[in-house]
């Protein structure tokens, strides 16, 4: 009995590999699915500075907005505009149906924060949030 018997040597070992190949493989798998996770998480962060990059600076809102009332076929109309701490009332009146809906086209098809939208036939109100 002084002796240990080289057979079970090697299945001690076989199974000590046996057992860390196992564990290995599971570590693997879990830092692969983080790994995945860390890239999704990358992405929605980039999306997220994206959105708030054009939907909340100040200046760019109040830009874009300036752009759209610049155009000439409002500058014959009513356009009233104003600019609180966290929004920009802005309201146009016109008789030409054709003025107002280009008018809420070039609205919509912006990045805003439309907080309230009064669509009446010879007017349009709405408050963008900045």
């Amino acid at each position: 009995m002084n002796r240990l018997n080289p057979i079970y040597v090697l299945a001690l070992v076989a199974v000590i590999l046996f057992v860390s190949f196992s564990m290995l493989f599971n570590i693997e798998g879990e830092y692969n699915s983080l790994y995945k996770e860390k890239n999704s998480l990358g992405a929605k962060a980039q999306t997220y500075n994206e959105y708030k990059s054009s939907w909340f600076d100040k200046k760019s809102v109040e830009k874009r907005i300036d752009m759209i009332l610049k155009n000439s076929s409002f500058q014959n109309e009513k356009v009233l505009k104003v600019v609180n701490s966290n929004l920009i009332k802005i309201k146009i009146e016109s008789k030409n149906q054709k003025i107002l809906q280009t008018f809420l086209t070039r609205i919509l098809n912006e990045k805003f924060m439309i907080n309230k939208l009064q669509i009446e036939k010879d007017f349009i109100s709405l408050e963008v949030g900045i």
